[in-house]
């Protein structure tokens, strides 16, 4: 009966150690494509522009508004054992992570956080989809990003940054 219990206890221990140590082991590979923003900006208010300018004004007006209000900023790891590179663009309600590279982990979330809050005080834009390659998220409604603010990849498990990227004015 002992043997039994241990050998229950072993394999369990194992499954967790598997489930921690893994992701160091395997990487997770995304490759979505762009969110395009500035089509649905259009969409939205091309009906009350088009009476007063024509569509090559519209068209330009829209992209500079844009990248005015677009934030940008690139990403650098928290510490030696945690690396993450690349860079993140914040449209509107739209965040891109492209050429993004993070070290893996259990449980990795991409969260939107105040210069004075701590990671798990932010705003959690959902689960990391792979720890390399382009992805986009959404920020949720009654919520902003502005400049100044961090976007950071969290291990919710252990409560330990991966990597953040400063948010600054679209260049």
């Amino acid at each position: 009966m002992k043997k039994w219990v241990i050998g229950i206890v072993a394999a369990g221990l194992l499954g967790v150690g598997w489930w921690l140590v893994s992701p160091l082991f395997f990487h997770k590979v995304v490759n979505e494509a762009p969110e395009s923003t500035t089509a649905s900006h259009m969409k939205e208010n091309e009906e009350d522009t088009m009476k007063e300018t024509d569509s090559f004004s519209q068209e330009a007006m829209t992209k500079d508004t844009m990248k005015e209000n677009e934030l940008t900023g690139t990403f650098k790891g928290a510490d030696s054992n945690h690396h993450a590179q690349g860079n993140v663009m914040v449209s509107g309600k739209h965040v891109r992570l492209e050429n993004f590279e993070v070290t893996n982990g259990p449980d990795l979330y991409v969260y939107l956080v105040e210069a004075d809050q701590e990671t798990k005080e932010g705003v959690s834009l959902g689960e990391l989809k792979g720890n390399i390659g382009n992805q986009n998220h959404e920020i949720p409604s009654g919520v902003s990003a502005a400049e100044g603010m961090k976007m950071v990849i969290w291990c919710k498990q252990f409560n330990v940054d991966f990597g953040s990227a400063e948010l600054g004015a679209g260049m």
